[in-house]
């Protein structure tokens, strides 16, 4: 009897963390595995980026997947960091236009022909000491075996939860952005117009050159 209910305990023990998971980072989690099976059943169906009508036409599917949960105007914002509080009206609402773009563009060329054999959810190490904000982390792996780490940044507002940071293999996607962007206005000595330019033509350029 004894043994038994030692036994029993370890189990309980085992089971206890499934148990008392956050249900706020299962909610999160839940909107980025749903967007990844989305993405992946989009993948095995192919995405054409070689002729200039296939890829528009798969930039609008992907936008159409990933617009409920990637909050770009957010993410926009903060990748023009200071020089958002410079910036006119005008300008802010054409660079939040212009990044949704350049990055739906850059990511459509970027899995076009990418193979993904499976996808693993990571379990969260310890609960988010902010309910509203959890990170849900992905390894991904390729066709040929290789794998991405993908820590997902998710804020919930109006109870709904949006993805508003990516760090891809120690990668933080939004810093590099911003980095580049204050790069870009200090290169057009404050002019946030040209700076918006700059980044148009930059994101273009890369994404012709891999056309080539």
């Amino acid at each position: 009897m004894k043994h038994w209910l030692a036994s029993f305990a370890i189990f309980a023990a085992l089971l206890s963390p499934l148990v008392q998971a956050d249900p706020h980072w299962d909610e999160a989690s839940q909107v980025v595995e749903k967007v990844t099976e989305d993405m992946v059943a989009l993948l095995e169906g192919g995405v054409d980026a070689e002729s200039d009508a296939g890829l528009e036409a798969s930039m609008a599917t992907i936008e159409q997947t990933l617009g409920p949960v990637v909050d770009f105007d957010y993410i926009a914002r903060r990748v023009m960091g200071k020089y958002y509080r410079r910036a006119s009206d005008e300008e802010r609402a054409r660079f939040a236009e212009v990044f949704r773009h350049t990055m739906v563009k850059t990511y459509t060329k970027a899995i076009a022909g990418f193979e993904i054999s499976r996808v693993e959810l990571v379990a969260p190490a310890a609960d988010s000491p902010e309910p509203d904000k959890q990170v849900v982390t992905l390894d991904v792996y390729s066709g040929a075996g290789t794998k991405y780490t993908l820590v997902n940044y998710m804020l919930e507002r109006d109870g709904q939860w949006q993805l508003v940071n990516v760090i891809v293999d120690g990668i933080n996607l939004r810093l590099t952005f911003t980095t580049q962007f204050a790069d870009l206005a200090e290169r057009s000595n404050g002019n946030i117009s040209q700076a918006i330019d700059g980044w148009q033509s930059q994101v273009e350029a890369r994404v012709a050159s891999k056309e080539a």
